[in-house]
């Protein structure tokens, strides 16, 4: 029994366990066009896998899915190592986990310009859209062109782990899904 408790405590943990980094916007270039790919779309509460599903909606596949709200968030950030003396700049967004589409299109960041040395290893939070990325460093997110792209003084270790989840009203019904190959993809 206590086997069965401590893995049933682990697994609510893991899941309720804070974001590495989210943001109110989408992934990527212009304005996403989202299809179901199954039959039923279950809607959530909250972006959340373990939050409660409060609607199973019928629908076609490949029928128009609008949204009114979208939640791009990392579950576990990648890693970049440093190969060679370089150098990154862009804004620095700060000490935080969260970040509004307000404060994103704001003017209120300031700049930067930090020298990487070899053998550092920098978060891959997430990529961001037209080539920027967010990156971590000591802490403090970055807002960057994304150095993963062909530059051969940095090797991605691993990809960031990230979630899409956008909020849908079909009909009378109105919640969250997580953008995947079995609910609802971008095609636009």
């Amino acid at each position: 029994m206590n086997v069965i408790f401590s893995m049933l405590f682990l697994t609510v943990m893991l899941q309720a366990r804070a974001p590495v980094f989210e943001i109110d916007l989408w992934p990527g270039e212009g304005v996403p066009r989202f299809e179901a790919v199954s039959k039923e779309l279950m809607l959530h509460e909250l972006p959340l896998t373990s939050s409660r599903i409060v609607s199973t909606v019928a629908v076609l596949p490949g029928q128009n899915v609008d949204f009114d709200d979208t939640l791009y968030r990392t579950v576990e950030a990648g890693r970049i190592e440093v190969l060679q003396p370089s150098e990154i700049d862009g804004r620095v967004i700060g000490k935080v986990n969260r970040l509004t589409r307000s404060d994103y299109n704001s003017n209120k960041f300031k700049t930067f310009k930090r020298e990487l040395q070899p053998k550092m290893i920098i978060e891959y939070i997430q990529d961001r859209a037209e080539g920027t990325c967010f990156l971590g460093i000591d802490g403090e997110v970055l807002d960057t062109l994304c150095p993963t792209d062909h530059d051969p003084k940095l090797h991605v270790l691993t990809e960031p782990k990230t979630e899409w989840w956008i909020h849908v009203v079909l009909g009378v019904s109105a919640g969250w899904i997580q953008v995947s190959d079995s609910t609802v993809r971008d095609v636009r």
